[in-house]
């Protein structure tokens, strides 16, 4: 009897995934490794349940302008050929449907939606229908806090003058948003400034040099920025031109994603702890805050989630599962997997995340979806293919640090200095990649 009821309540026919992380988090490949996995179920080491099986799969290809279909074969070539994917989109969907003999009515479909955690800073522009109430939100943002007033502050200056020039305006705020990258702070909106429509982040670099680079806005001919009351008063003109670009910026950007974000019934929240040791404390607190933003969209009772289910009819589906994944797992040496000190310091980080939606069931995981290092017997050593410096992609012996117990008060770049490796994936595409952790994620998720 238990386990029909079991299988009764898995009788909803299709299911939504919304998976995200900062740029560079994996993202691509967790897609990749596990589509692979459900393709060509029973040809790599991939179990869900107790003597399941997956049979009957099928890709299902929209015909939507947006979001584009995952590119999975492409993706799945270039980790045969021993590089990692780089998507041509910041946004992407795949939607597959197979058969599982553990439900009463076998056939699931799942569409998997893939968005960069970037994106979350135009939360406030899916909120706010009137260009003008996001204006004051941004401006009384920057008020509240120190360090964005700061950036902010020649913006301000030129925006409180006499006289406003359209360029001057925009080129100080490109600057605001600029010192707000440099200085590892979340809230870069529009979000396209910070990491572009084909995915490609702002480059490291001299204020000036970003600013002029990047557009604050779809295109260098359709930017905007935020204006106060009395500014838009002196300015109707300035005012209704920043209103017309800010309104297609919504409509062609920042609606799109929260629609999709809105229908997720799960979530997966990939984590790169690696490379957030290596990166240093500002950029741990940069994607963490990034994460805590995402969690306070989702709150319903919050102020931004209020908004957003009064103007996009949100969560219209029930979130009801989170999957909070530390990826990359074979980039950290075994025994900080079996000691559980990487799991540790995902769950040190996202614990606060996860509380914020208590109604929500939360899972934590360590994963690799293509696994590409082997561990050195005896030694705190792996071996891969090293990317740096080894045009033959030889294999090679290299020293892994030890993950801290706990998260550091403070690092700096380079205090874990773990390396990046090359892809390790067969060259039959019949066999998907090897992994660690995938199939417990997938079983989580897919309720």
């Amino acid at each position: 009897m238990k386990t029909i009821l079991k299988n009764m309540i898995n009788l909803r026919d299709h299911r939504n995934v919304v998976v995200t992380g900062i740029a560079g988090g994996g993202k691509t490949v967790f897609l990749t490794s596990l589509i692979s996995h459900l393709m060509e179920f029973g040809q790599g080491h991939f179990h869900i349940g107790k003597g399941t099986d997956i049979s009957g799969f099928r890709e299902k290809r929209t015909r939507k302008n947006w979001p584009p279909n995952f590119a999975h074969s492409t993706y799945r070539e270039d980790l045969a050929r021993g590089r990692w994917p780089e998507k041509s989109t910041d946004c992407s969907e795949y939607i597959c449907r197979f058969k599982r003999t553990d439900w009463l009515f076998h056939t699931q479909s799942i569409s998997f939606f893939d968005f960069p955690g970037e994106r979350i800073a135009d939360a406030g522009i899916a909120a706010f229908s009137s260009y003008n109430d996001w204006s004051e939100h941004i401006l009384a943002h920057f008020a509240r806090h120190h360090d964005y007033i700061q950036a902010a502050g020649p913006y301000l200056e030129h925006m409180n003058k006499e006289n406003i020039s359209r360029e001057t305006l925009l080129s100080q705020y490109r600057k605001t948003l600029a010192m707000l990258i440099l200085a590892y702070k979340p809230l870069v909106s529009p979000s396209t400034f910070l990491l572009d429509r084909q995915g490609i982040p702002a480059a490291p670099g001299p204020v000036d040099e970003i600013a002029a680079k990047r557009p604050a806005g779809i295109s260098e001919d359709r930017q905007f920025a935020p204006l106060s009351e009395k500014a838009r008063g002196k300015n109707p003109e300035l005012a209704r031109q920043m209103s017309l670009e800010y309104t297609r910026y919504r409509n062609e950007v920042a609606l799109p994603v929260f629609d999709k974000i809105s229908k997720a019934e799960s979530l997966v929240v990939l984590v790169d702890i690696p490379s957030l040791l290596a990166g240093g404390v500002g950029r741990y607190n940069d994607n963490r805050q990034i994460l805590l933003d995402l969690f306070e969209i989702l709150r319903p009772r919050s102020e931004m989630g209020a908004l957003l289910m009064r103007y996009l009819q949100f969560w219209r589906k029930s979130l009801d599962r989170v999957a909070f994944v530390a990826a990359k797992a074979d980039l950290v040496h075994p025994m900080d997997i079996e000691n559980k000190r990487m799991i540790g310091l995902l769950k040190m980080m996202t614990s606060r995340a996860s509380e914020m939606l208590p109604q929500v069931k939360s899972g934590w995981f360590v994963c690799s979806a293509c696994n590409s290092t082997y561990a050195v017997p005896g030694a705190r050593r792996l071996k891969g293919r090293i990317a740096r410096n080894n045009p033959e992609k030889e294999f090679k012996e290299y020293s892994v640090p030890e993950l801290p117990k706990n998260w550091p008060e403070n690092w700096k770049p380079g205090d874990y200095p773990f390396f990046r490796v090359l892809p390790d994936a067969p060259e039959n595409y019949l066999i998907p990649p090897r992994h660690m952790g995938l199939d417990r994620v997938f079983e989580f998720i897919s309720g």
